[in-house]
């Protein structure tokens, strides 16, 4: 019996109290609660990130919807008429075969938009030179006017009468051998809605001298049109 007491004292002195069974202290209490609090936080925190991620994977629904348009583009021309009448070669008649000093001639151009011209339009005019140089075509020099109403004869009353200068002025002339590009332009309404006239004039100079006789010369004026967009 005696043997056996050593034994038993050192088996219930090595088995110590839990420690929930221990008295704690209140510092060990708070480090306890501190605890139990951190680790509820992190399962909350946990809770939230799965939560996000169930959101992001739920479908949506999605719809379009197309509009188209279509489009066609307007047209414009124009065409000449000189002497009066379209003649199929816009030769301008000028009646000047046999030309003495100081002589005037002169030639009416007309144009106008196509009838299937959907756009207004305004026009310019230009002159390229003569084809021929020489004496006689040295001693030519020209004005023209843009007559508003058709139908006016082309004469010595248009200068200066009723219609602006396009090349010229009421006091001179331009030499026929000079290049050059209106300053000013007219105006074409769409579909032929208007025409606008022009009349020239071509003089032999006064002094044209003897060297000029039986010459010839030729030159040739530039009608460009473009289209304007409406309002301008």
């Amino acid at each position: 019996m005696r043997s056996l007491l050593p034994t038993l004292h050192r088996f219930f002195s090595s088995r110590r109290a839990p420690d929930d069974a221990r008295p704690v202290s209140r510092r060990q209490l708070r480090q306890r609660q501190q605890l139990r609090g951190r680790r509820i936080k992190a399962i909350l925190a946990g809770g939230l990130v799965l939560g996000v991620g169930a959101t992001a994977t739920v479908a949506a629904w999605t719809d379009s919807e197309e509009a188209s348009g279509s489009f066609e583009a307007g047209r414009f021309n124009i065409e000449l008429r000189v002497g009066g009448e379209s003649n199929g070669t816009n030769e301008m008649t000028f009646n000047a075969g046999n030309m003495y000093p100081g002589q005037k001639v002169y030639a009416p151009v007309s144009v106008r938009t196509t009838s299937n011209t959907s756009i207004d339009g305004k026009l310019t005019v230009s002159a390229r030179g003569i084809s021929n140089p020489n004496s006689f075509a040295s001693a030519l020099s020209y004005r023209v006017v843009a007559r508003s109403t058709s139908g006016v004869a082309c004469n010595a009353g248009n200068f200066p009468g009723p219609g602006a200068f396009v090349f010229g002025s009421a006091a001179a002339a331009i030499p026929l051998s000079s290049t050059t590009t209106a300053d000013s332009t007219q105006t074409l309404k769409a579909a032929s809605a208007s025409v606008q006239d022009y009349c020239f004039e071509v003089t032999l100079a006064s002094n044209a001298p003897s060297s000029a006789q039986g010459l010839q010369a030729g030159h040739t004026w530039t009608f460009t049109a473009e289209s304007t967009a409406p309002g301008n």
